[in-house]
């Protein structure tokens, strides 16, 4: 069977859903027509490799209509599928869209790497040659999918005509979310066929029980979308797809790995913005950031929030947006004189819940907002307290520095003189009545930059 059948038994399937009334419709002609994005491709070689990706995805194709047609008769199916089509039963009124994002989350984290391992035999996967041409192939197909993105939204709003405003609004961020999802997922799918493939090699108790992993994570995913609430943000925050341990990943690792921190931090460290940022650019941003906050320009302060998260933690965009929110809206809480120092730490500890779920650190986030809020209020006190030295706003700043990119407190105390310094600077362009165009500014600015160089200079010391 090549693509173009595999087409056809869609197209009748289809057919036959719509005749039903079947909630599964919706998720079955999203895949059609992806599926004919694909066959186009390769009409138009886009591929590398054209028969490879023709096999591969027939092979992806069948399992899940294998697994719908099995439904249909009443016999059991994996666990991620078992739960998107319970959903389809029993949830009629459920939106067509999260009808699509359960079936693309059980088809994508559960059978693609099922379907790779399909036509990439593990000598393959053991020749770095084959191997970059099959995974550049692989990734080739984000972007047919990604094209489709706008497309399929388009679809779902015929479907789903009675928008809201709130609907449209979320447009744009669907449409990202969704992109993002593909990425990344896929991502993940080529690392979990690599751990299947070496679990095949292993033998067929090792693989069957590599197998039984990836169905119960993937199928917990898969309820976890179903439950309701904001599936964005849940997606935002718990990440996009499913990842298999690697060869000595499992909690025992993760344990071993948190006891090294703070003695062998560089080592193990991931290669992330959150430890190789840019010191003029974040300097820059910064700086931005603190005239808005204080000329009280709430809209330019959350983009320019935006960027400064961005950049500074590297964090992907639906995180970022959603971190974002969360330092303006601590500000906001945090701005009049008295503010609300708790309703500032709750948010501040969300935001380093998402950095936690992006880089594993810090370890505890509640502790990170309590060291953030602590140099808020150690400035503001060094701000009205005429006299008061710069002493105990340097070392709250160097306690939240050493914790956040665990380092020691004097490693990161050069960074928190240069920022406690540029926020002397800034106290006297507010009293002396905030001018955008102060030269002030620009003296702010460079010790913000040379804060950032030595931070930087401090976690890779």
């Amino acid at each position: 069977m090549g693509i173009d059948e595999v087409i056809e038994r869609m197209t009748v399937l289809a057919e036959e859903l719509r005749k039903d009334g079947d909630g599964r419709l919706a998720f079955h002609n999203t895949y059609l027509r992806t599926t004919e994005a694909v066959a186009q491709a390769l009409r138009d070689g886009f591929f590398a490799d054209p028969d490879w990706v023709d096999r591969w995805d027939v092979a992806f194709a069948e399992l899940y209509l294998d697994a719908l047609d099995a439904d249909r008769r009443g016999e059991p199916v994996p666990e991620p599928w078992a739960v998107a089509f319970r959903a389809a039963a029993a949830q009629p009124d459920l939106p067509a869209v999260r009808h699509v994002l359960l079936g693309m989350n059980a088809h994508i984290n559960y059978d693609l790497p099922q379907a790779l391992l399909a036509v990439i035999s593990d000598a393959e996967f053991g020749d770095p040659e084959v191997r970059a041409r099959r995974e550049a192939d692989h990734r080739k197909i984000d972007a047919v999918l990604s094209i489709r993105v706008g497309a399929e939204d388009a679809e779902l709003q015929q479907t789903e005509p009675a928008a809201t405003w709130q609907d449209r609004v979320m447009q744009p961020l669907n449409r990202m979310a969704t992109r993002r999802f593909l990425r990344e997922s896929r991502e993940k799918v080529w690392a979990n066929a690599r751990e299947l493939s070496n679990a095949r090699t292993a033998g067929p108790d090792s693989y069957a029980s590599r197998l039984a992993e990836l169905e119960k994570l993937s199928g917990a995913r898969v309820a976890d979308l179903e439950r309701p609430g904001p599936v964005l943000l849940r997606l935002a925050t718990g990440g996009f797809g499913v990842r298999l341990a690697g060869e000595g990943q499992g909690p025992a690792y993760e344990g071993k790995r948190s006891a090294n921190r703070g003695r062998t931090a560089v080592a193990t460290r991931p290669a992330s913005v959150l430890w190789s940022f840019d010191p003029v650019k974040i300097g820059n941003l910064e700086t931005t950031l603190w005239v808005t906050y204080y000329r009280r320009q709430w809209a330019r302060f959350l983009v320019t929030s935006l960027l400064v998260v961005r950049d500074t933690f590297g964090m992907d965009w639906l995180r970022t947006i959603h971190g974002a929110w969360l330092v303006l809206r601590a500000n906001q809480l945090w701005a009049p004189n008295p503010g609300d120092p708790d309703g500032a730490r709750r948010c501040m500890a969300r935001f380093y819940a998402l950095l936690l779920l992006t880089h594993g650190a810090p370890a505890d986030p509640a502790r990170a907002a309590r060291l953030e809020v602590d140099w808020w209020a150690a400035h503001r006190e060094h701000q009205y307290e005429e006299g008061s030295d710069d002493g105990p706003l340097v070392t709250a700043l160097a306690r939240l520095y050493a914790y956040v990119y665990e380092t020691a407190e004097e490693a990161v105390r050069p960074a928190a003189q240069h920022r406690a310094r540029a926020m002397d600077i800034s106290d006297r362009w507010v009293t002396e009545g905030r001018e955008p165009g102060s030269p002030l500014i620009a003296s702010e600015r460079a010790e913000l930059v040379r804060c950032y160089a030595a931070l930087l200079t401090a976690v890779h010391r």
